[in-house]
């Protein structure tokens, strides 16, 4: 099955979850062969961030950011945050190229699940989930080229 095959099924089970109703984040408590410690389910990639974006949004996402994300990630995103690992930097949230590896939903779960090593804390204890949508829309203001 080829990418644009795989990213289209994602795309119609995602749109056919939402015009039924049914949500589409889910929970999963195990961490896929190969995810680097992070625990993605199968169809991250493909979730959509549902907090509408606007000015309001934007303005508490970067309040979040600044208090959760900042010390690591460092103001301007790069991972060069003053309580950054110096053995494994974060992850530059500023490269765009990293952005199609990283879609919204994957995200979500990177942020909300954390993992051990290197270390990422999980923010699911700190800070609701549409919190983690919102500092999601902050972040990719942070991207360029």
């Amino acid at each position: 099955m080829t990418r644009q095959t795989q990213r289209f099924i994602g795309a119609a089970l995602t749109w056919t979850c939402l015009t039924a109703g049914v949500g589409v984040v889910r929970v999963s408590s195990q961490a896929p062969e190969g995810s680097d410690g992070w625990t993605i389910p199968d169809g991250a990639p493909s979730e959509r961030n549902p907090v509408v974006m606007d000015a309001g949004v934007l303005a508490r996402g970067q309040r979040l950011y600044k208090s959760k994300c900042e010390r690591c990630h460092g103001a301007d995103g790069s991972g060069h945050g003053p309580d950054a690992d110096r053995s494994h930097a974060p992850g530059d949230l500023t490269d765009v190229r990293r952005a199609s590896r990283n879609p919204d939903g994957v995200m979500f779960y990177k942020i909300w699940n954390g993992r051990a090593k290197p270390k990422m804390p999980a923010m699911k204890t700190d800070i609701t989930a549409n919190d983690v949508w919102t500092v999601i829309h902050y972040v990719k203001t942070l991207r360029h080229d």
